[in-house]
């Protein structure tokens, strides 16, 4: 099986762990996809289920919504927004903002608040392809990026500072896959991510 990857995020790791325990000879590879192609992904045939950031076209898929988590404000270290507790997404409406053209643009407007609350539209930054380019672009100065609190800390770094937005939605994943597609081992692989997601949902209660 092949399953594209929630980066950032240790949900794929357990999920992936635990399927390995309950279907001993089958692995699920780990698939990483550019911002927001996970879900053609499936309809391609290269992936057997995904993780996908909403909000995305599901047309075609069966999801379930299994994650939620705040978004955060990536700066480098020296900026002056770095030490804050939070920020409101109007107080970087002057702030270069990473985008991508990989994604569709409901996806990239969707991320970058726009429009923001007031009406206004982001000041658009360098755009990049993945989240390692988005993280040393922001780190060497030349713009801000919004990502979910998982990324920030799985890509902590000297040079960064991740700082909560207050005033966001926060981000949405369901785990997919293509309708009619539900094998036998696709139900077990979203049974799993069901009781991992509901697990830590107790968790956090």
């Amino acid at each position: 099986m092949a399953a594209a990857a929630l980066s950032g995020s240790l949900l794929t790791t357990r999920a992936r762990a635990e399927f390995a325990r309950r279907h001993p000879g089958v692995r699920v590879a780990p698939k990483r996809y550019d911002w927001g192609q996970e879900a053609d992904a499936l309809r391609d045939g290269l992936a057997d289920v995904a993780f996908v950031w909403l909000p995305n076209d599901l047309s075609g898929l069966r999801s379930e919504l299994v994650h939620t988590e705040p978004r955060v404000v990536g700066v480098p270290c020296g900026h002056a927004l770095a030490d804050r507790s939070g920020i409101s997404v109007l107080e970087v409406g002057d702030e270069p903002l990473m985008w991508t053209r990989r994604a569709p643009r409901e996806w990239v407007d969707w991320w970058a608040v726009n429009p923001r609350p007031d009406g206004s539209s982001p000041t658009w930054g360098p755009t990049n392809d993945n989240v390692e380019e988005m993280v040393e672009q922001v780190a060497e100065g030349s713009s801000i990026c919004f990502a979910p609190l998982s990324m920030a800390r799985y890509y902590a770094r000297p040079d960064l500072s991740w700082v909560p937005l207050t005033d966001v939605a926060p981000l949405r994943v369901v785990l997919a896959w293509v309708d009619g597609m539900d094998t036998a081992l696709v139900r077990g692989f979203v049974r799993v991510v069901r009781e991992l997601a509901a697990a830590a949902d107790v968790s956090a209660g």
